[in-house]
């Protein structure tokens, strides 16, 4: 399997912080947070790992190229113009194979199963299946989950006050599903929208940590709690 990291935005709200330092650089526990991602991608058999890069590019390429236990398996996308989460993920397509993907936001920290991710993604049914959380505090939902576990999602509305929950920026999707896009700046919200109205959006709710570091309130609650997990980064692994 291949896994795709979006890693190129500026992090417009860290700034001043992120002015001079890609947000996926910024370090919870003395690890920056794409470290915490790559270490937790070791449980699973990744043959490559591709992220793309635009602010503050040759930082974070640099860092990348000195990792330790992936090495020559991370792909770098590098864009011209920022495409976005939609455009970005369509850029890097030709470097990711004809099999699902697994994509991950590299502003967030985890520690889920996603074994449970992987087998519960059925292309023939699904072109994306997100991993959802429970809403932050003080945060509306983003998508209302049909059933217990996993099941097709809808959009949350004005009104909506049960049941709503938190897209993760995780997820499997299928490379076919995103063939059809150009290669121009988009927000993968607008695929979302395209897989709702084919009834091909899915999510799933498992049980696991998870945290974002978009705000600095956000952050500082991620610095207060959040280890680097040396347990995985020590394992031989895969």
């Amino acid at each position: 399997m291949n896994a795709f990291i979006l890693a190129a935005g500026r992090g417009e709200r860290l700034r001043p912080l992120t002015d001079q330092c890609p947000k996926p650089l910024i370090a919870v526990d003395g690890h920056p947070v794409i470290d915490h991602t790559l270490a937790r991608l070791r449980r699973w058999p990744m043959e490559r790992i591709v992220v793309n890069t635009w602010h503050l590019a040759d930082l974070l390429e640099t860092h990348l190229a000195r990792h330790p236990h992936w090495g020559d398996r991370i792909v770098i996308s590098r864009e011209e113009q920022l495409l976005e989460t939609g455009g970005g993920l369509c850029n890097a397509l030709p470097l990711l194979g004809e099999q699902p993907i697994l994509a991950i936001n590299g502003d967030i920290l985890w520690d889920f199963n996603l074994d449970l991710l992987m087998a519960a993604f059925q292309p023939t049914i699904m072109d994306a299946l997100l991993v959802l959380v429970a809403n932050p505090v003080g945060k509306g939902g983003d998508f209302i989950l049909q059933n217990e576990t996993v099941g097709p999602l809808r959009r949350c509305q004005e009104g909506d006050r049960m049941g709503s929950m938190t897209y993760s920026g995780i997820q499997m999707i299928h490379p076919l599903a995103l063939a059809s896009y150009p290669v121009v700046p988009f927000s993968l919200n607008r695929f979302y929208d395209d897989c709702l109205q084919r009834e091909r959006l899915y999510g799933l709710r498992i049980s696991g940590d998870w945290a974002d570091i978009g705000t600095p309130e956000s952050l500082a609650r991620a610095r207060d709690r959040w280890k680097f997990p040396l347990h995985i980064a020590a394992d031989s692994g895969n």
